[in-house]
């Protein structure tokens, strides 16, 4: 059985009635409640993830260390701060928000792991595509699947 509080109804008690205020009165349905500010998480991690303070540093020691062939570090930077990258870029342009240091490192290393990869990929589809027919007799100095047959390894194979 629950314990019953005194002096007040029973549709109040269960919260489908609105509370008094302090004050005495109800609050009117006309006036607009503000909803309490969201907290700002620079990190996917949430509650869980760095301080703001902290995230700057981290942001920034990602970016620079893609520079030392870890362009991968950059994909993390992105996906680590991806609330950063995708906060709108005119709230990130005035000081008063919370990720104006930090986002600069976050879209350069978003825009450093496009390149890489366009470059990647690039090179990738140069190798496959043209193969032979781009590179000529030398092709066979290239790939790498014909060291076993230069080596004579490749009887145990078959």
């Amino acid at each position: 059985m629950e314990a019953r509080v005194a002096g007040v109804p029973e549709d109040e008690e269960s919260g489908l009635l609105p509370r008094t205020s302090a004050a005495g009165r109800r609050p009117s349905a006309g006036s607009a409640r503000r909803a309490p500010p969201q907290p700002v998480w620079a990190t996917v991690d949430g509650p869980l993830g760095l301080p703001l303070e902290e995230a700057e540093g981290h942001a920034r020691r990602f970016f620079l260390w893609g520079f030392a062939c870890l362009p991968f570090l950059w994909a993390i930077n992105c996906c680590y701060f991806w609330p950063v990258l995708r906060s709108p870029a005119a709230a990130a342009a005035s000081s008063s928000s919370a990720f104006s240091r930090i986002r600069p490192y976050v879209v350069r290393s978003a825009i450093g792991f496009t390149i890489f990869s366009v470059v990647l990929l690039t090179w990738a589809a140069t190798f496959i595509i043209g193969g032979e027919r781009l590179f000529g007799p030398g092709w066979n100095d290239l790939v790498m699947y014909n060291v076993a047959d230069k080596l004579g390894i490749s009887g145990f194979m078959g």
